[in-house]
């Protein structure tokens, strides 16, 4: 049977993109720097969970739950000439957009409804540009009360 566990989709976001061997970093809580932890990374991405809308398929409270999710993902790029650190921001949205769309994370996500929907350039703040991006995707719940509950 397979679990309903978001984490699980973002473990696998950052396996995929750590994969890609584009990035010094791929985290899960926010950046370091955003934990009070210090960073030396040039190129990283952070994974973190941003909304559910979770429809029912018909009125039988047995059958099957769509459920629509959304991550952020920060991506960062750090170089002192601003044109260089654009373009490496620019190629880790590419990358990442190349590594999830349409792909089935954790088995568990639908494959034509995993990508990503929307970025947007955040303000440089020397020597760094991020790129904050919306990955969306769609996995089905066999059952209304179907979700993973194991720690």
């Amino acid at each position: 049977m397979p679990t309903y566990r978001e984490r699980d989709v973002r473990g696998a976001i950052r396996e995929t993109l750590n994969a890609t061997g584009a990035f010094d970093g791929v985290y899960l809580a926010g950046l370091p720097e955003n934990r009070g932890e210090r960073s030396g990374d040039l190129r990283a991405a952070a994974i973190e969970p941003a909304a559910t809308n979770v429809a029912g398929q018909g009125d039988d409270i047995d059958g099957t739950l769509a459920a629509t999710a959304c991550i952020t993902l920060i991506l960062l790029a750090r170089d002192d000439d601003p044109a260089t650190r654009d373009d490496a921001a620019e190629l880790l949205l590419n990358t990442a957009a190349a590594a999830l769309n349409g792909r089935s994370l954790a088995r568990l996500t639908l494959p034509g409804s995993t990508r990503i929907r929307s970025w947007t350039w955040l303000r440089p703040a020397a020597p760094e540009r991020r790129i904050e991006a919306t990955l969306e995707f769609q996995y089905l719940v066999e059952g209304w009360s179907a979700f993973d509950l194991s720690e």
